[in-house]
């Protein structure tokens, strides 16, 4: 077995060698012919293709800085990138980029992960407000889907920790949205425009519809969008991947019923994922108003999805039969309620103000096969939150940005029992957090400094942050498990940092960067109250009310050129985890197994583990090789491990993606923007797999993930300035694969066309 192993990671050694080494060769010839056109005034005809140093971030600091104050890899994807990627999702949009990797359990699905670091171990923040809410698992999440595209302006990845910025959870990176901004005009309040964009995919037949209107004036200004999405079941690529698994990911039979009784029906088309269909309803509207020197922001975004079929579970096999007749979410709801007060110019100081509120409702209906007992279990969680900004301009080369952040959730959990012949509903204690209800209260304060030694030379950054974390969960008597105890409770005090330098080097347009930061994630309520069936029949996770946060330490160290026509980043890191949360197995009541749903399952319980490290490379780069014509690559490898206790044997951590990246060509004019890329990712082999069950073995074909690379094309084309066509041929070799972790296949060739027609 141990020769097995060893000669698997020869071959992928080998393979990985032989990759990077074509991928230096592209990249050395591309940096050749564009350093050949460095002393052209050529201007691009597109807008801005190449990020430049005073581009303006607003994830590397609250406040919004220019990129050359940046000691940290951030990737940017603007509004204009999002039209041309021409997704169905979010996340769908993140994984185009071949930085972030995304899973999916699902269609509608997608869980982004950032240098190892997954789930409640990656903050989403929308206009600086935290999503993440009490109930992030540590599993797969798909809360990104619910932040609608077309409403973006701009997203920009923070790769690393950032908890000095943002507080718990972005262990490995954080995902910053910002919305569009209603534009205040010099004129009487009226109409400022308005487009409709209309969407086909082939491959889900989804068909995505969105209007979008702004108004503005002086001193008000207003914008609405509204997005509805229709996809139908996905199908599958066709061209076989798995050699000897010729036949993996086929959906052969569904759950239907004959005469009243759960029957396993045959497919006709095994390629389509039959159960994986769904429709959404987005709507976001803001609207500013100026009063003096202060404008006030009014903030809504509301997402419903009736049904999410949870597509992996709904294709699960057991003894010959299907596992499930239902599974799905339904609902899957999120309100975003905020206003916002900024107060800028005001000496050396400028201040920012927000007051927000959400409503997250997600149910889970579940119904064994066979059975005629239906579980609905639902879970509330208001979060309320207020948080202050400020920026400190003492000189012109000294800066300090800071602030204070509250956080408030409240957690509801109900179920019940629906008998499907009869129709009779009954209460259930059966619910998967805390029966009596939960809450978590955090407070924060923070500050950052960045002292400009020498303007675009050298750059110190400095920040620190303080935040008080408070968890308190209720058990009934009657809760499903009888646990020996009412309450479960945690109070925290965290303090973390961050350092980082930036100094030119001798070649123009070089950077040295180097940052170390503290990171934090405190035990939330799903982590500490969670009643969760993990590995169907294999693993029952069950509450443990004696966690502590989880933290971390990360190392970055890279390069960054830029120049007019170059733009490229290298860079490593080395992420140390102590504390961390981990499932083993555990004893209910004397026993370590437990009689679930009429199966005897092993028990186990999330606990604070010795510690691991993830560590990993990155490699990205963008040029312009001639007028009009752009190539980009990136490449990304991580690597990591834990141990369970001081002298167990160091163990493969889980949600560590494989190898990944992308090659393209984008050409541009003012008419037409064309690309051609390629993504790929290598192989993970079994014994890379964790053995938690979160990297799901089990949806992979023989236990492991082949390597793949698929080919894409896409083009906008502006008709005139009323009309924008666009179209797109993904996975054109109709290649049947998935994406690591995932449980369903990925999309086949998939033709889309799209139209955009402003007013």
């Amino acid at each position: 077995m141990a020769d097995n192993i060893l000669s698997e990671y020869t071959k992928k050694n080998a393979k990985k060698q032989i990759k990077s080494g074509l991928l230096s060769l592209i990249l050395f010839a591309c940096l050749t012919i564009a350093n050949a056109q460095i002393q052209s005034d050529t201007a691009i005809p597109y807008p801005q293709e190449l990020e430049n140093m005073d581009e303006i971030l607003v994830s590397a600091q609250r406040f919004g800085s220019s990129r050359a104050n940046s000691t940290r890899q951030i990737e940017v994807i603007s509004s204009k990138q999002m039209q041309l990627a021409q997704q169905g999702t979010m996340a769908d949009v993140l994984s185009q980029t071949g930085q972030v990797f995304v899973q999916k359990s699902q269609l509608g699905g997608g869980s982004p992960v950032l240098r190892g670091f997954e789930s409640s171990r990656v903050l989403l923040v929308v206009d600086g407000v935290r999503m993440n809410n009490a109930v992030y698992r540590s599993g797969h999440l798909q809360d990104i889907i619910t932040v609608d595209q077309f409403m973006l302006d701009r997203t920009e990845v923070f790769f690393g920790s950032g908890s000095t910025q943002f507080g718990s959870d972005a262990l490995g990176g954080v995902v910053y949205m910002k919305t569009r901004d209603p534009k205040f005009r010099n004129t009487r309040f009226s109409f400022a425009g308005a487009n409709a964009n209309f969407r086909y995919l082939s491959a889900a037949n989804a068909v995505i519809s969105n209007v979008n209107i702004e108004m503005s004036g002086k001193k008000l200004a207003w914008v609405f969008s509204s997005t509805s999405s229709d996809f139908s079941d996905l199908r599958m690529g066709q061209q076989r991947h798995f050699s000897q698994w010729d036949t993996f990911g086929l959906r052969k039979y569904y759950a239907g019923k004959i005469n009243g009784r759960d029957t396993m029906l045959r497919n006709d088309n095994p390629y389509i994922q039959l159960g994986s269909a769904y429709t959404q309803n987005d709507v976001f509207t803001k609207l500013s108003l100026k009063t003096g020197n202060l404008v006030h922001t009014f903030a809504a975004q509301l997402s419903r999805t009736a049904s999410v079929p949870r597509y992996d579970r709904l294709s699960d096999m057991s003894n010959g039969k299907l596992r499930f007749a239902t599974w799905e979410y339904a609902p899957q709801n999120r309100d975003f309620w905020a206003y916002t007060l900024t107060i800028p110019n005001q000496g050396k100081w400028s201040h920012r103000f927000i007051a927000s509120h959400q409503n997250c409702r997600v149910g889970r209906v579940t119904r064994r096969f066979g059975n005629t007992s239906e579980l609905t279990q639902q879970d509330k969680v208001g979060m309320s939150a207020a948080n202050y900004d400020f920026l400190l301009n003492l000189k012109s080369n000294f800066q300090i940005q800071g602030g204070a952040e509250w956080v408030l959730n409240v957690v509801e959990a109900k179920a019940s029992q629906r008998n499907v012949i009869t129709g009779e509903i009954t209460d259930s204690k059966n619910t998967r957090y805390a029966d009596d209800g939960a809450t978590t209260q955090s407070l924060a304060v923070f500050a950052n400094a960045i002292f400009v030694v020498k303007p675009n030379d050298f750059i110190l950054e400095g920040g620190f942050r303080l935040t008080h974390y408070q968890l308190k969960a209720a058990f009934s008597p009657e809760n499903f498990l009888k646990l020996p105890y009412s309450n479960a409770q945690l109070n925290s005090i965290a303090p973390v940092y961050n350092l980082g330098i930036s100094k030119k080097m001798d070649w123009d347009g070089l950077f040295f960067k180097a940052s170390l930061a503290a990171g934090f994630r405190n035990p939330n309520v799903d982590d500490m109250t969670k009643l969760f069936e993990s590995m169907p029949g294999n693993k029952l996770v069950i509450p443990n009310n004696n966690l502590k946060p989880e933290r971390t330490r990360t190392l970055d160290l890279g390069f960054r050129l830029d120049r007019k026509k170059i733009h490229l980043e290298i860079g490593g890191y080395y992420t140390r985890i102590s504390r961390l949360l981990i499932d083993r197995p555990g004893v209910y009541n004397g026993d370590d197994s437990f009689d679930y749903e009429g199966q005897r399952t092993p028990v186990f319980q999330m606990e604070n583990s010795a510690g691991g490290y993830v560590t990993g490379g990155y490699l990205a780069v963008k040029i312009q090789l001639i007028s009009g014509l752009f190539a980009d690559a990136n490449y990304n490898s991580t690597f990591g491990r834990y141990q369970s206790d001081p002298n167990a044997f160091w163990t493969p951590l889980d949600h560590i993606a494989p190898d990944h990246g992308r090659l393209g060509l984008r050409w541009s004019s003012q008419e037409w923007q064309w690309e051609a890329f390629m993504l790929f990712n290598g192989r993970k082999i079994r014994g890379e797999y964790s053995a938690s069950g979160e990297d799901n073995a089990q949806y992979a074909p023989g236990g492991e993930t082949p390597s793949w690379q698929t080919y894409h094309v896409r083009a906008n084309w502006q008709v005139n300035k009323n009309l924008l066509a666009s179209f797109a041929v993904e996975n054109i070799l109709d290649l049947n694969y998935r994406v690591f972790a995932s449980g369903i296949s990925a999309p086949g060739r998939n033709l889309v066309a799209s139209i955009k027609v402003s007013f």
